[in-house]
This record gives C-alpha cells, sequence and structure tokens, in this order.
C-alpha cells in the first residue's frame, strides 16, 4: 500500500531556535521563536485547519496522485472486506508502477504499460486494474474529484481448462498434509472457492460460515452477512462427506486449521502438496473446476448445479456445460440428415 504522509507537525530548529512546521519535505516558518511554543502550535493549528479546507475541496484528477486514491479507497473498503489480505497485496502491486503518477495521467498508454511492466497473468492485471477502476470511481462517488479518468482493462484471456481425473485426485489427497486433505475435500464435494472453505467454522457464527452436522448442511455465508457477486449460498453434503466430517476431529474453531489456529491462506501448502503429487498448472481454485467439471460429466442439470455451486447459469454454461454428455445432444440429432 502507499506510503501514508506524515501529518504536519511542530519542530523546533537547532540553529537559531526558530519554531517551524515540517510538510511533506517543506519547512514553513511559524514566525516564533524560543519561548514561544504555545503561539506556535497554535500557528500549526491554523496551518492544519487552511490545508483540511484545501484537501475537502473537488479536485481537479490533475492536483491529485494515484497513491492518495488507493489509500483513501484501501482505507474505507478494508473495514468491510473479507480477504483484506488479497485486497492490500493488490493495492502494494499497483503503487510503484500507479503511485506517483497524477491521476490526469491515466490513459490507455499508461494501461497497457501496465500490463508489460507487471509480467504477469492477464487474469491477474485484469484484476489488479480492476482495483485501480473502482478506487477511482469511488473518489469520484466521495467527491474526492471532479471527473473521473477512462481505465482501461485488458482482455479477460481465456479461462484456465484445467481439471482433474479422479486418479490425479486421489495422488493429491495422498501427499497432503491433513489440513490440505480436508480442504481438498470440501472443495471436491462442494466446489466452492477456497476463502470460503478456509473461513468454515464448526459452530453457527454471524461472521462466517459453518458447518451443521446435525442436517449435514454447510452454511457458507455467516448469520449476518451479505451476499456478494462471489456468491457462496449453503449446500447439502453428500453422503460421503457428511460421514466423513462427522469423525473429523475438532481442534479450534474452525473446519480447516493447523495445530488448532485457522488458515489464512492455503495456496504455499496446497502447492507443495501438487509438487509432490507431480501436478502442474493446479491452484486451490482448480478444486472448484474439478468439481463442477465432474458433476456435468456425471449428468447433472444446469438447474441443479446453478444452486448447487452458487454460480450463475451464464457461467456454468459457458465454461462447464459442454462436459455433459447431453449438452447439444437434441440439436445434434436434429442435425442428423441424410445427404
Amino acid at each position: 500500500m502507499p506510503r501514508k504522509r506524515k501529518p504536519a507537525r511542530l519542530f523546533q530548529r537547532k540553529d537559531d531556535g526558530a519554531w517551524v512546521i515540517l510538510d511533506e519535505g517543506r519547512q514553513i516558518r511559524t514566525g516564533y521563536g524560543d519561548g514561544f511554543h504555545e503561539a506556535a502550535e497554535e500557528a500549526l493549528s491554523t496551518y492544519i485547519a487552511g490545508k483540511k479546507r484545501q484537501d475537502d475541496r473537488v479536485r481537479e484528477p490533475s492536483e491529485i496522485s494515484v497513491g492518495e486514491i488507493l489509500v483513501h479507497y484501501g482505507e474505507e473498503k478494508v473495514k468491510a472486506v473479507h480477504d483484506k489480505d488479497r485486497l492490500l497485496y493488490t493495492i502494494r502491486a499497483l503503487s510503484p508502477y500507479w503511485g506517483d503518477l497524477r491521476l490526469s495521467e491515466i490513459d490507455i498508454d499508461k494501461c497497457r504499460g501496465y500490463s508489460a511492466w507487471r509480467k504477469r497473468a492477464a487474469w491477474t492485471v485484469r484484476r489488479e486494474m480492476n482495483t485501480l477502476n473502482a478506487a477511482v470511481k469511488y473518489a469520484l462517488a466521495t467527491r474526492r474529484i471532479s471527473h473521473a479518468p477512462i481505465v482501461t482493462l485488458p482482455e479477460k484471456g481465456v479461462a484456465n481448462d484445467r481439471w482433474l481425473t479422479e486418479a490425479e485426485a486421489q495422488r493429491l489427497l495422498k501427499v497432503s498434509a491433513p489440513h490440505v486433505r480436508r480442504f481438498i475435500k470440501i472443495a471436491l464435494y462442494t466446489g466452492r472457492r477456497k476463502t470460503a472453505i478456509t473461513r468454515l467454522k464448526w459452530m453457527p457464527s454471524i461472521d462466517s460460515g459453518w458447518v451443521d452436522l446435525n442436517s449435514g448442511v454447510i452454511h457458507f455465508l455467516g448469520k449476518a452477512e451479505a451476499e456478494t457477486k462471489k456468491r457462496k449460498g449453503m449446500v447439502k453434503m453428500p453422503r460421503t462427506l457428511f460421514a466423513e466430517m462427522k469423525t473429523w476431529t475438532q481442534e479450534g474453531s474452525h473446519v480447516v486449521s493447523f495445530n488448532g489456529a485457522p488458515i489464512d491462506r492455503i495456496d504455499k501448502a496446497f502447492r507443495a502438496a501438487a509438487s509432490r503429487a507431480g501436478l502442474e498448472d493446479v491452484t486451490p481454485h482448480t478444486l472448484k473446476h474439478t468439481a463442477v467439471t465432474w458433476a456435468f460429466m456425471r449428468g447433472m442439470t444446469l438447474e441443479d448445479a446453478t444452486a448447487y455451486f452458487a454460480t450463475s447459469r451464464e457461467t456454468l454454461e459457458n465454461v462447464y456445460r459442454s462436459y455433459s454428455p447431453d449438452a447439444l445432444k437434441n440439436a445434434a440429432e436434429i442435425m442428423d440428415w441424410k445427404i
């Protein structure tokens, strides 16, 4: 995250004893010297009040840096988002390239330049640029700026088609640490994203998902949580997962834990397990892709999949439905004319 500016403050010079105001690398004289500390404090208060009036006005994009916009957005949004680490990581990734630029300097060439400078996968760059776009729009909505430049996003790129065969899944489970094995099992049986799984608790919760071992239902949202675009919902556990989960030791508050402590990020341990299993291009999200792909291969309907996986119909049709043995079967039969 861009470094937050130090507030204006008093400093007494050693050479002449004068009280000055230090602000953004500048020294502003108060007109007071040794023995007039209270008067200098009053001068500082007057200076800060005047500066606040200046900061509170709606500014032109040329008068504010992208770094200030990112700090403003991050400080507000970090209070509400679930994955705070990801938000802060994204802002830190954006800052070296964008932080010192004026907001007015954002244009299509700078946006394309970021993609080349970042040297990451297209979907990673697009996600980061989406955060920049959200920060700019938030600054406009909160009247920090008079108007907003256009943030040009890179193309979405081709969706990763990697999914595990059952043999690969067994190899992965065999070499995984116990907490990673739990994570994999839940992911393959429910098709949920990693954060929804790592946040699961054993007891009902208002701010996190939880498991009901009486009814065999997993609630991926806390009782007081609102649904987001990354839908979580709830799911009735398949019999195999339900039976196995009832045998799991409940160490700590979370279902997936390490030595009784919650797991903030599963990625490193998962990558290590995938490496031991000899699997390439496999991430935690591959498990969701695998679960949905297997479901369609075994004949799950689009309607059931939409509800079970809490995934939009559009995504299921565009990404997964081709794996169904009945996909376009009727259309193929209609087109089967003799010529």
